[in-house]
């Protein structure tokens, strides 16, 4: 009974506790795609400044 008193706590974490998954309307898509385009811009960094992975970025081209 002693060991199971020296065992580590394990936390519980369940889907709601994440964050939930965005809709991106095709207007968002396009407007975001746009940007990856303009200029010297690159698309992993117009990715990060929307808080999406560049790869789901490149799904959208």
């Amino acid at each position: 009974m002693s060991d199971f008193n020296n065992r580590p706590q394990i936390e519980v974490l369940s889907a709601a506790d994440g964050d939930r998954r965005r809709y991106w309307s095709d207007d968002d898509k396009l407007r975001i795609v746009e940007e990856s385009f303009i200029g010297h811009r690159q698309a992993a960094a117009t990715a990060r400044r929307h808080g999406i992975s560049r790869s789901l970025l490149t799904t959208w081209l």
